[in-house]
């Protein structure tokens, strides 16, 4: 178990131990990179830079959000009792803490079905001072760029999200969007890549937590990043706010939110996945609690993933401009191990799911992977882990044909019966493409 302490003044946290963890936050400080890690260092400065002034609520949620993401990448897995679920103790300063400690169990809840941790969330009255829009004439053009803007939608470089992008600004789609992105290094280009395939005006926020251990750590970050999605969603309902103010309507909720059905379900490919290989970043059952937990604080924001009964080759085949996305498949990134070595594996269950829909689409133009004959790995254990289990699922899947059950094991379904059918289908479908891909290339 670790105690992790946050602040922006460095002078206010504790001495770096074995089991307590201070982490500086924002700028308003200078850095004390010996005493403390620090994270999102650039934050205040950003949010200024939007040119509108910023509901302490959604600064609040982003500073969780930071506590969260650097809590997570700094306590490695292998810690843990059991090398996976770890203890974390997180100590945030907030705005409105009494707000927070009435939905902490909640959100401490949620945080544990998102990453596979146990979460202890104590909340702190901050002392920051709510940041104040640049009286610059860039400021200025920037709250500018956000008048008649609607809609948030995440942008991260990835495949889906690019379709998502393309659907709304590059065909006849009422949604005028904020464009908000949380871009890790060298995600940074590919992402503006993609933008200049768009059509329409859209306006943008990007920003990354960058955390950054303390030089007493002697270990090296955890890059498992299973809570990635609540600081990219966080940064979301920040964009919301940021168009509220700048359009003066508190009627602006929607956030958009791309992915395919089969990965924002993600069932265990087999028993021993359940938990610590299976993601649940974009889980119905995640973005629907997140929804409600947030609009009980007050900010009454809808959360809509377009495509949760799409497969990610219908995504590709049914999007509006054919062309563009043709042209951002290959600069798009869709592995888990794109951060390890820049480039993609080709391997990995997400690349699995990006080549299958590419095949299904029609597409022959993708990115590089550092392995792009599949059977050249059969003989290398840590490499077609994934292979295998794909194969496992599907064999498994046709002796007993339970999706249903299946389903289940990633996390609650919607009470909904039609919802839950159609989610069904939409694994089935997904799956039944990673099966024609394999068999493509004589793997199935």
């Amino acid at each position: 178990m670790t105690d992790f302490y946050f602040h922006h003044d460095p002078d206010k946290l504790p001495e770096y131990s074995g089991k307590c963890h201070p982490v500086q936050i924002f700028d308003s400080h200078p850095l004390n990179k010996y005493k403390c890690s620090h994270a999102s260092k650039e934050l205040l400065t950003k949010i200024r830079k939007l040119g509108v002034e910023i509901n302490p609520d959604a600064l609040d949620l982003v500073t969780i959000a930071t506590a969260v993401t650097s809590a997570e990448t700094f306590e490695p897995r292998e810690n843990a009792p059991n090398s996976w679920s770890r203890i974390l103790n997180l100590h945030i300063p907030v705005l409105a803490p009494d707000k927070w400690e009435a939905v902490a169990k909640r959100l401490e809840s949620l945080l544990g079905f998102l990453t596979g941790d146990q979460w202890k969330l104590s909340f702190i009255k901050s002392e920051l001072v709510i940041p104040k829009p640049i009286n610059s004439k860039q400021s200025k053009i920037s709250a500018d760029s956000l008048k008649g803007l609607n809609t948030v939608c995440l942008f991260s470089g990835g495949l889906d999200s690019a379709v998502g992008a393309i659907d709304i600004l590059n065909g006849h789609s009422e949604i005028r969007p904020m464009l908000v992105s949380h871009a890790y290094r060298a995600d940074g280009a590919k992402q503006q890549d993609i933008k200049k395939l768009l059509k329409k005006p859209f306006g943008e926020f990007s920003y990354s937590i960058a955390p950054q251990l303390s030089g007493q750590a002697k270990h090296a970050n955890d890059t498992s990043m299973r809570g990635r999605s609540f600081n990219f969603l966080a940064m979301a309902v920040l964009g919301i706010a940021a168009l509220r103010k700048a359009n003066n309507d508190d009627t602006i909720s929607q956030i958009i939110v791309p992915e395919n059905g089969y990965i924002s379900i993600n069932p265990p490919l087999t028993r021993r996945r359940i938990g610590s290989h299976s993601t649940r970043t974009t889980h119905p059952n995640f973005l629907s609690q997140l929804e409600l937990l947030l609009n009980d604080v007050g900010f009454n924001i809808h959360l809509i993933n377009p495509y949760q009964f799409k497969t990610k080759g219908e995504m590709l085949a049914e999007c509006v401009d054919q062309d563009a996305v043709k042209k951002a498949i290959p600069l798009s990134v869709s592995c888990s191990h794109w951060h390890r070595e820049h480039i993609q594996c080709g391997y990995c269950l997400p690349c699995l799911v990006r080549r299958a829909s590419i095949f299904h689409a029609g597409f022959t133009k993708d990115a590089d992977y550092a392995v792009p004959r599949l059977t050249s790995i059969l003989n290398e254990s840590e490499k077609r882990d994934d292979v295998h289990a794909v194969q496992t699922a599907i064999i498994r899947l046709k002796k007993s044909p339970d999706y249903m059950a299946w389903l289940r094991q990633s996390g609650p379904l919607p009470q909904n019966k039609e919802t839950r059918e159609e989610l069904e289908s939409t694994v089935k479908r997904g799956l039944a493409e990673i099966e024609a891909f394999l068999k493509s290339v004589k793997l199935a």
